[in-house]
């Protein structure tokens, strides 16, 4: 088996589980009784927020955390928003997660004002467009570091320098990017950043949410005073120590060495292909590239066959019909974003899975129910 999704969600590193299966066992009362056991376990939760703010140069008790990415991006932005008396605008990109469009399409119903980000042709945003996006009301941008279908990484350097000087709060969804690039808050002047643990080598329902204590946001939910009291329960304590242990088992900046052999096989077998986000920064393990007239539907079921796993999009968007609102605003037609797969690799790949993967697409178009129409 050779699996290529790691974007979607990625295994579990060995020692994470062992992690997990330990304090399962031995840390099981809940963080907030004051008997012995109790502070035991707060410790060890104390412990793992502070690892995991040190990992993007934030302070511990600005980490709250939370299922993931998806309950991270609402929180971020319907906690600012509603928090904000006076200013009702906010700006978000146009090839950003479905979690930050759809909660910016419910704020506009809301009465929120949303102006929506185009990006350029290499999926990037521009610092200059968004300067002139944006208006004296304006009370968030919400921009991601790296995009998760072609990995293309955005000038947040730049943008947080403008979102700094108006004194606008700049939310940036990390999931994608996070573990798999070096991070720096406070150099990049990012207010508020979301993570998830299950893309990184660590477990699902479980991430954070990076909130400069300088930044008022509304909860969400409502109950204890956990989590600052922007995420009220009983933390998962299991989940959290073992998202913190990935933290020693990854490198930084993730290999890039899958990506690029399986990239330069692909181009010279096809001269057609095209690399999307080829030009600009990109993340080192998600190579997105299109095979006109290959419908992806129709390649992934015979790569799967040949116990091969990719993608064709993002996992959230799977069900759609539609094209990728990500490929589109890029400038690729329907067709094209239909012919489009994504691999992402990870810890557990070889180089050989290349080459493995490149011979099988090459023999599904040749020798499948893919019709070869741009071979060399």
């Amino acid at each position: 088996m050779i699996y290529l999704d790691y974007a979607a969600s990625s295994p579990m590193y060995p020692a994470v589980l062992d992690v997990m299966h330990a304090v399962s066992r031995d840390f099981y009362a809940n963080p907030s009784s004051l008997y012995h056991i109790g502070y035991s376990a707060r410790k060890l939760l104390h412990a793992s927020r502070s690892d995991l703010a040190d990992s993007i140069g934030a302070q511990a008790d600005e980490i709250v955390f939370t299922s993931g990415g998806t309950e991270g991006n609402n929180l971020a932005i319907f906690g600012v928003l509603h928090a904000s008396r006076q200013k009702k605008h906010f700006i978000v990109g146009c090839t950003e997660h479905h979690s930050v469009l759809s909660a910016a399409r419910a704020l506009e119903r809301d009465g929120f004002s949303l102006t929506i980000l185009p990006c350029d042709n290499e999926g990037l945003y521009s610092p200059d467009a968004l300067r002139r996006a944006i208006r004296p009301d304006t009370a968030l941008v919400s921009l991601h570091l790296a995009n998760n279908e072609t990995g293309v990484l955005q000038p947040i350097g730049e943008i947080g320098a403008i979102t700094r000087e108006r004194r606008i709060p700049l939310h940036c969804d990390a999931v994608t990017a996070y573990c798999h690039i070096p991070l720096d808050v406070r150099a990049l002047k990012i207010d508020l950043l979301t993570v998830s643990a299950h893309k990184a080598g660590g477990p699902k329902g479980v991430g954070f949410l990076f909130s400069r204590n300088e930044i008022p946001v509304a909860p969400l939910f409502f109950g204890g005073l956990q989590e600052r009291a922007l995420r009220p329960g009983t933390e998962n304590l299991p989940a959290i120590a073992g998202f913190a242990k990935v933290l020693s088992c990854v490198t930084l900046p993730a290999p890039c060495g899958v990506r690029d052999r399986l990239q330069a096989q692909l181009k010279q077998l096809f001269s057609a292909c095209r690399v999307n986000g080829f030009d600009a920064p990109r993340l080192p393990h998600i190579l997105s590239i299109t095979l006109p007239n290959i419908p992806a539907e129709r390649l992934l079921p015979l790569l799967s066959a040949a116990g091969i796993y990719a993608s064709a999009r993002s996992a959230c968007a799977a069900g759609e019909r539609s094209p990728s609102h990500v490929l589109t605003a890029m400038g690729l037609s329907p067709e094209d974003a239909g012919a489009t797969l994504r691999f992402s690799s990870g810890f557990d790949n070889k180089l050989s899975d290349a080459d493995t993967t490149s011979n099988a697409i090459d023999f599904a178009i040749h020798n499948g129910n893919c019709t070869p129409c741009l071979v060399t």
